[in-house]
């Protein structure tokens, strides 16, 4: 006559609800720990010459952050491989972009600054070639805004353009080309000219 009425399971509704409260909570409380962290470091406070302070956004560099020299030719475009040279020292890791780069400009006031990251920070180097010791007194068949071109290196080493011809330089062959990058040294203007028309032959 009378049923017993089967009771709800509430064990398995209050443990999901609990986890969700536990999940949500731990979120929560993480998520403004991370805010409270990273408030008081992105920031620097400087005073300037006049007594007023200025807040600066610091750039947030990776402990980790490598630094990489690039060389470029100062006559071409052409570039080396980078070379990494090292990581940032700990004292950069707070500063602002324009602190780190005025750091290496007065460290390196013979590079420049081509890119700065996070993670990396590279560095250009010119290179100058118009003047080379090595080759002294002789002449040098070279590409020349791509073109080739004949020059002449006098007793201490520094190039001046003799000829300019009307050869393209893409139209020769690879290994031709590869040459004419590092120079043809010759010890004659003859000779310079004997290979100048072997490549337009």
């Amino acid at each position: 006559m009378f049923e017993e009425k089967k009771s709800f399971p509430w064990k398995i509704p209050a443990l999901v609800l609990v986890c969700v409260l536990v999940l949500s909570s731990g979120i929560y409380i993480g998520v403004k720990s991370r805010k409270a962290n990273t408030s008081p470091t992105s920031q620097l406070t400087t005073k300037e010459s006049n007594g007023t302070e200025k807040t600066t956004e610091a750039f947030g560099l990776n402990k980790n952050c490598e630094i990489w020299v690039q060389t470029v030719s100062n006559d071409s475009d052409s570039k080396s491989s980078p070379v990494m040279i090292g990581t940032v020292p700990d004292e950069l890791l707070d500063k602002s972009e324009s602190e780190i780069i005025s750091y290496f400009e007065d460290k390196y006031p013979n590079r420049e600054v081509e890119s700065i990251s996070k993670y990396e920070i590279v560095l250009k180097e010119g290179q100058d070639v118009s003047y080379d010791v090595t080759k002294a007194n002789k002449y040098s068949v070279e590409s020349n805004s791509g073109y080739v071109g004949i020059y002449k290196y006098d007793k201490d080493g520094k190039k001046s353009l003799v000829e300019e011809t009307e050869i393209d330089v893409d139209a020769l062959p690879r290994t031709v080309q590869d040459e004419l990058q590092q120079g043809i040294v010759v010890n004659s203007q003859d000779e310079a000219y004997t290979k100048l028309e072997d490549m337009s032959s």
